[in-house]
């Protein structure tokens, strides 16, 4: 497997890109059989990936008060680990993503399609190193040949979201068409997406997988309330209010089709505090549409917060107002949770773990139904997770199953109404399920 860099100018000199493929080793884990393949075509299971954040200048041993990116003078103070230094503010080293897209390449080439949620990019963090718009073309463009090394695109489809470490600025991106979205038509078009007009002007796409599924990758960074260069979706010209305008069409096109929906994005419209991350009006409106078109959306996957959570649309009886009808009930493990006995859950939002090691790296791949009637109905999903300290002391990253969600939470499928009665019997915080939630959450960290 080689990996081609490329040669942009950037202004710090790159550490040693030589991949070191031995540094990667599978546990032997026993092959879970989920369900019945009803279309040969299809495998029924993808990927979700998230929070590569990739950072060419991270140096083993060195100090993490530094970001990884200097030696300090006292040697006891250089304690960046090889595979990376859980709970710092260093990003993912080489050997971390080289270890991970070989685990992704020896072991994944027969899932549908790939969800990658975003943030590719090094956090701006050192002041000493700000980030050049040639770089951040060089880190789209480098992620983009390792996918292309490790998976046959004409197979498997990958389909990428835009995070807030992925623009010019952090956290920061003005209305479209601008600069960014031009030049990442230009670095994704190997992908082959269906890059149309809407992506120029709003960095928003739908990817079809087949006639009964559709993908859509949305830009949270027009709803988040951190983004300075936009309004509200209260003003109707905003970016949201007309990405929201745009979601409600396809959302009503896809019901009409009876075609499943899947939809992507970086940033969770709850926080890790379970606070909202869009603008008040964002918020509500797109609550409003994952409650309307529950019955059309059969998945919600996201990133951002580099946790294993959940959160549930729930749907209250005999409310008349649809403003305040759907609401988010978010499961934040330090805090009781308790659900309002006159609300039903409708709709689950996934977030998955990153690969980036705040806590342990994690990989999911999801099972879904490719039966005619059923194409698109969540399954179940298996957790991979490499622990990071064990890697760094053995000098090989082992990548490992963490739970699978059916035996976790002995469900039958990812319905809403299953993880209704999961949710009920997570009503006792003593319980073994919420015990197993709240270690998953940071990924097995102890």
């Amino acid at each position: 497997m080689s990996i081609v860099i490329l040669n942009w100018n950037i202004e710090a000199n790159p550490i040693d890109t030589q991949l070191i493929m031995h540094d990667y080793q599978l546990s032997n884990q026993k092959h879970f059989q989920i369900i019945e393949n009803n279309d040969k075509k299809f495998s029924g299971k993808f990927l979700h990936i998230t929070d590569i954040h990739f950072d060419h200048l991270y140096l083993p041993n060195s100090d993490p008060s530094k970001f990884c990116h200097n030696y300090a003078k006292k040697s006891k103070n250089n304690k960046s680990g090889k595979f990376g230094t859980p709970q710092s503010e260093c990003d993912s080293s080489y050997a971390l993503i080289n270890s991970t897209f070989f685990f992704l390449k020896e072991n994944f080439q027969d899932v549908d399609f790939i969800i990658y949620t975003g943030d590719t990019l090094r956090h701006e963090r050192d002041s000493k190193i700000p980030l050049t718009e040639d770089y951040v073309k060089w880190s789209h463009k480098t992620i983009i040949n390792y996918i292309m090394e490790t998976f046959d695109i004409d197979k498997i489809k990958f389909i990428p979201t835009l995070g807030n470490n992925d623009e010019w600025d952090h956290n920061q991106l003005e209305d479209g068409p601008n600069t960014l979205f031009s030049n990442l038509t230009q670095i994704w078009a190997p992908l082959k997406l269906n890059l149309t007009s809407d992506f120029l002007k709003g960095g928003y796409f739908r990817q079809d997988i087949n006639s009964k599924l559709s993908v859509f990758s949305l830009n949270s960074m027009y709803f988040y309330d951190s983004n300075d260069q936009i309004k509200d979706c209260n003003h109707k010209n905003s970016p949201g209010a007309i990405q929201l305008k745009w979601i409600e069409n396809q959302l009503k096109s896809a019901r009409k089709e009876r075609r499943k929906v899947f939809i992507a994005q970086h940033i969770p419209p709850l926080d890790s505090e379970g606070e909202p991350t869009f603008y008040h009006a964002c918020y509500n409106k797109y609550v409003e549409l994952l409650g309307k078109f529950s019955d059309v959306i059969s998945g919600h996957f996201t990133g951002h917060t580099n946790l294993d959570t959940l959160t549930f649309v729930t749907v209250s009886k005999n409310i008349k107002n649809i403003r305040e009808k759907y609401s988010l009930l978010y499961l934040d493990k330090n805090e009781d949770p308790l659900m309002e006995s006159n609300k039903d859950v409708i709709l689950v939002l996934n977030n998955a773990p990153s690969i980036y090691p705040v806590h342990n790296s994690g990989i999911r791949e999801y099972r879904y139904s490719t039966s005619l009637e059923m194409f698109g109905i969540l399954i179940d999903y298996i957790q991979y997770y490499a622990d990071i300290k064990k890697a760094n002391k053995i000098g090989k990253l082992e990548w490992e199953m963490e739970y699978i969600a059916s035996k976790t939470y002995s469900m039958k499928q990812l319905s809403p109404s299953d993880w209704a009665k999961v949710l009920d019997q997570m009503k006792d915080k003593d319980s073994k399920l919420w015990q197993d939630y709240s270690k998953y959450v940071t990924v097995s960290e102890y």
